[in-house]
């Protein structure tokens, strides 16, 4: 390298430094050149790239690896046999038991392992043909006509049930759906016009509210069905929506058939039932989600059986279908549970169904009809229970009884739940109704069984020992017996526009019946006029002869003007309020003064006897005023 510097002012101060400079680059020059040479070597030596050369940590590469390949040898047995304490403890469970290799325990391990999948999967599995059907609760329903579908909401443990509606006509078809605590007790209701049989609805909760997803009618303006639609709308308890209002939303069911939809609440999916002209069944599986984005996405299908397609409800769970079949007291088709998968469309398991019966192990009223299906996942668990219903009793007393497939520890889950919602004796049939009496009963007295039951007003005409019969619809409560096995009945009458009527007696265990005694349920007296015969007459038409019935008491008051006659029968009191024994009093007259005797007896003949007076021919009326008991 050479430095040229400008010197034409000669020697000046600088000089010096500029000699410095010189000297300076020609040692940079020297240095340059000398790594330059090293660089070549080390290209062309043979020994330049050994690991001992490079540095790790202060220490050769190659010291580092000698070390690692001496400490992996340590891990092999040595060859007399003896072992070091790492592959010692390698082969040693925690139990303290020696393998003879560490390959061995490895197995024994994945053995392990592979006993814990299995065991976990058979905790989970659920296979409702190996488990036996036990009671579940009854259903308190809206209506009293059949149940055709229930859902369980797997949030709160209410249950939403459907039933065509009572007054439906053959243009009309309405449904009724009934909320329901876990106990079955009614909570509220609300009803779809032109909703069809209600036959499945599914269940869908968004944002805290509860959606009922249903068939519903399409109907033209004389209010004839001429096509169904896949809907979504509110449950709004106590309301009536019809096609137009209710919040209904339609979606495309990607059809142009009959379809009916139940869900699966956990995994987001819906089924749909196609059915053709000849009842052909086919259930296609979807995304709830996609079905919601109108996206045709069919995720599985099953065609069921023509033997099974007698349709009586159907659930799923994942891509499993579960369909119930059977007809009234399985006349053409049997009672059947059958399992389905959408994977392949295949049936997988089927059983036949025979719970229901009655204490009498009968059916009630020789009647049984499968009614709907339900598939309930424990949302902490993940256990399973299927529901099944069945309506049994005859008509005007039907019962919807749910019966349970339970799985592992879902029993005992169940009963715990159902047991708070209950008093440890209970006395109705557990949806929070009173029973109804057999309708081959004719004595109240020969029905003993704890419990509170019902009867309509037609049926107390049959009771032989009914009080007053035929005026309205009673409540019977049977008391627990005491140690000689004697009850209590208790009558109530059901009526909003007359008083409650209260009655009671004792019936001993051989049957023996004491009289009714009416208890005094209000002051307040109802009184109704008498009609007068054989010449008496009312003087006043604001003061009639009257009576009225209270308490077991029957009051008596009026005016009536009646002939002079001795033994003359001047009126007669009604059946039901007459003394068992009769009944004499003496009575002040009008006019003058004095009393006319007057008996009223058993078969309620008001009969005047004698007159005591200053002056006979001045009497002009009686004052009657009296009361007895009614027995």
């Amino acid at each position: 390298m050479t430095l040229y510097l400008d010197k034409r002012h000669g020697d000046t101060p600088n000089s010096n430094l500029f000699a410095q400079l010189d000297q300076n680059a020609e040692k940079t020059e020297t240095e340059v050149n000398l790594l330059n040479n090293k660089l070549k070597y080390h290209e062309s030596s043979q020994t330049a790239h050994k690991s001992s050369q490079i540095d790790h940590g202060g220490l050769s590469l190659s010291t580092k690896i000698d070390t690692m390949e001496k400490r992996y040898n340590n891990l092999e047995l040595k060859a007399d046999g003896t072992n070091i304490k790492e592959m010692l403890d390698l082969r040693i469970n925690r139990e303290g038991k020696e393998f003879d290799s560490a390959n061995l325990r490895v197995e024994a391990i994945e053995k392990s392992v592979s006993d814990i999948d299995t065991a976990v999967q058979k905790e989970y599995e659920f296979d409702y043909t190996t488990i036996p059907p036990v009671y579940h609760t009854s259903l308190g329903l809206a209506d009293k006509t059949v149940l055709q579908c229930f859902v369980i909401d797997e949030v709160t443990g209410d249950i939403y049930a459907t039933q065509v509606g009572s007054g439906n006509s053959d243009q009309s078809q309405n449904y009724v759906i009934t909320r329901m605590n876990q106990n079955g007790v009614m909570l509220d209701s609300m009803t779809a016009v032109h909703g069809g049989h209600g036959t499945t609805i599914g269940l869908e909760r968004e944002n805290g509210k509860m959606y009922i997803w249903s068939n519903y009618d399409v109907v033209d303006s004389n209010g004839i069905t001429i096509g169904n639609d896949l809907v979504r709308f509110p449950y709004t308890p106590g309301t009536t929506i019809n096609g137009g209002n209710g919040g209904i939303k339609r979606y495309n069911k990607f059809n142009d058939v009959y379809t009916i939809p139940v869900i699966d609440q956990q995994n987001g999916l819906i089924a749909l039932r196609l059915k053709d002209n000849n009842d052909n069944s086919v259930i296609q599986l979807r995304k709830l989600s996609e079905l919601k984005n109108g996206i045709d996405n069919l995720l599985g299908e099953v065609v069921i059986p023509s033997d099974l397609h007698y349709l009586q409800g159907f659930t799923i769970d994942g891509y499993d279908l579960y369909w119930y079949t059977g007809d009234t007291n399985s006349a053409t088709y049997p009672a059947e549970l059958c399992l389905f998968s959408f994977k392949d469309g295949k049936l997988k398991k089927r059983i036949t169904c025979d719970f229901g019966r009655g204490e009498d192990g009968k059916y009630e009223g020789d009647f049984r009809e499968p009614e709907s299906v339900f598939l309930y996942k424990d949302r902490k668990t993940g256990k399973k229970s299927l529901f099944a219903a069945i309506a049994t009793g005859t008509v005007g007393k039907r019962l919807a009884k749910v019966y349970a497939y339970h799985s592992k520890d879902n029993a005992a889950k169940f009963a715990n739940d159902l047991s708070q919602g209950f008093q440890a004796y209970t006395l109705t049939k557990n949806d929070g109704k009173a029973k109804r009496l057999p309708d081959s009963l004719t004595y109240l007295k020969n029905y003993r069984k704890v419990g509170s039951y019902y009867m309509t007003t037609a049926e107390t005409t049959n009771m032989k020992d009914h009080p007053t019969p035929g005026d309205a619809g009673w409540w019977l409560i049977n008391e627990a017996a005491d140690p000689s096995g004697s009850i209590v009945q208790t009558l109530k009458r059901n009526s909003t526009g007359r008083d409650i009527k209260l009655f009671t007696r004792v019936v001993t265990s051989a049957g023996v019946a004491g009289d009714w005694v009416e208890v005094m349920t209000s002051q307040q007296l109802t009184w109704t006029n008498l009609s007068l015969k054989n010449g008496a007459s009312n003087p006043d038409s604001g003061d009639k002869l009257q009576y009225a019935i209270n308490g077991g008491l029957v009051h008596i008051r009026g005016r009536v003007t009646i002939p002079l006659t001795d033994g003359v029968i001047f009126a007669i009191l009604p059946s039901g309020a007459r003394p068992k024994r009769s009944h004499y009093a003496a009575y002040e007259v009008a006019g003058t003064t004095g009393t006319r005797k007057i008996g009223i007896r058993s078969n309620g003949e008001m009969e005047a006897m004698g007159l005591v007076a200053n002056s006979r021919d001045n009497v002009t009326y009686t004052y009657v005023n009296t009361s007895f008991p009614l027995n």
